[in-house]
């Protein structure tokens, strides 16, 4: 079955998201240099971490919020704490809609849908921290 929208509207639908959902320059994350050669298995850790985190790995950001939050391999830092935390609460994946702009010649810009993948529900735990931090 072919696909509703054109090929070319969904990846500048899909660019369109991932330039304004960019967070941080592409070997880091939260201040976590991914590229670095690390010296310990604790550093080796925080890295894993920071780059499952990074991809979207629910547990990882669960995991390096704690870290941030109580000063364990990295500086103590409660406010990257809370926003780790709420990337591991919030629901993700599913359809989204989202607006493409008019490309010019007269056409009209456009609301459409974007499969960002498997639904996956955010963790309780995450929340419960969440709500203990506010």
């Amino acid at each position: 079955m072919a696909h509703p929208f054109p090929k070319a509207s969904r990846i500048t639908a899909l660019l369109a998201l991932i330039t304004a959902t960019a967070c941080a320059a592409p070997g880091e994350y939260y201040g976590i240099d991914l590229t670095a050669p690390t010296l310990t298995d604790e550093e080796r850790t925080i890295q894993s971490l920071a780059s499952r985190a990074k991809a979207g790995d629910k547990k990882a950001q669960l995991d390096l919020g704690i870290r941030f939050e109580e000063g364990r391999g990295v500086r103590q830092n409660r406010k990257t704490a809370r926003k780790l935390y709420s990337q591991a609460a919030r629901d993700t994946g599913g359809l989204i809609w989202v607006y493409s702009p008019p490309v010019g010649n007269g056409t009209q810009g456009r609301v459409i849908p974007l499969d960002t993948g498997p639904k996956q529900v955010g963790l309780t735990e995450a929340k419960r921290r969440l709500e203990g931090m506010e």
